[in-house]
């Protein structure tokens, strides 16, 4: 992922799974998901090293309302960093372009990097997919900007993580024909997700494979049943080299008042 010929650096940051809900007093397992939703951006705002982009990679809302985006946004207006969103199986896609018109393109660029920013929500349904529509789309965008080294944003994990109840939500529908395409393009460098809310780096190949944790509740890493962890809620930063290198790391943010349910069994 690191190489001796190291070129200009561009600074990404992603989050994921909020889980706003719409109102004030809205709590995801005993844990007020707006407040560390803003302890995070504050953190991400705070840092020494400027981010030219961030990336929310789904679950943006508890539930797809509309109260729960209008929030969301109202706490983003006056957050420093561009910034694009992406759906997940929370989440609302039509109610998300309507409200917040242009912050879901196809392609974002940061230097040298493309990043395609793909949905794979299903409605109705946790799992995620990608139809034959959508695994062609992919398939053109892989061709497109095959001089760029690309980043693959995503909401559901492509690959096991190893928590046994939601590698039963992952992606399923085209998954194989998904991981044939982005192992045949040589340009591909790594993938990132939500989702699963917990930290995961591992690499298929060439490509590094990441899960970023939650802004919210966290789960347990390695669990078999649903499991909630007390780790605290982060991000992930990538420092993206304009030759195809990057590094990437998790950081952990320190919540104050944070109280979150360790004995619940789902939710």
């Amino acid at each position: 992922m690191t190489s001796e010929a190291i070129t200009s650096k561009h600074r990404l940051i992603q989050i994921t799974d909020p889980h706003i809900g719409g109102r004030q007093d809205y709590q995801l397992l005993g844990l007020d998901t707006g407040h560390t939703f803003d302890e995070v951006l504050n953190s991400v705002a705070a840092e020494p090293h400027k981010a030219e982009l961030m990336i929310v990679t789904g679950d943006v809302s508890a539930n797809g309302s509309e109260d729960a985006y209008r929030r969301y946004l109202r706490k983003i207006q006056a957050f420093p960093i561009p910034w694009f969103w992406l759906p997940g199986n929370h989440d609302n896609p039509a109610r998300m372009d309507q409200l917040a018109p242009r912050r879901r393109p196809e392609v974002a660029s940061i230097g040298n990097w493309r990043l395609l920013l793909l949905d794979t929500s299903v409605r109705g349904q946790i799992c995620g997919g990608f139809d034959e529509g959508e695994l062609a789309r992919i398939e053109v965008l892989l061709e497109q900007y095959a001089d760029h080294p690309l980043m693959l944003m995503m909401h559901h994990q492509p690959v096991p993580v190893g928590s046994n109840w939601i590698d039963g939500h992952m992606l399923r529908e085209g998954r194989d024909r998904f991981i044939e395409l982005v192992t045949a393009a040589k340009q591909v460098r790594a993938i990132a997700w939500g989702h699963v809310h917990q930290q995961f780096d591992e690499s298929l190949g060439d490509i590094g494979l990441h899960a970023t944790p939650s802004t919210s509740v966290q789960f347990t890493p390695g669990s078999g049943p649903f499991s909630v962890d007390s780790e605290m809620p982060g991000y992930r930063w990538f420092e993206l080299n304009d030759d195809g290198s990057y590094e990437t790391g998790v950081e952990r943010v320190h919540i104050s008042e944070y109280s979150v349910d360790l004995a619940s069994s789902g939710y």
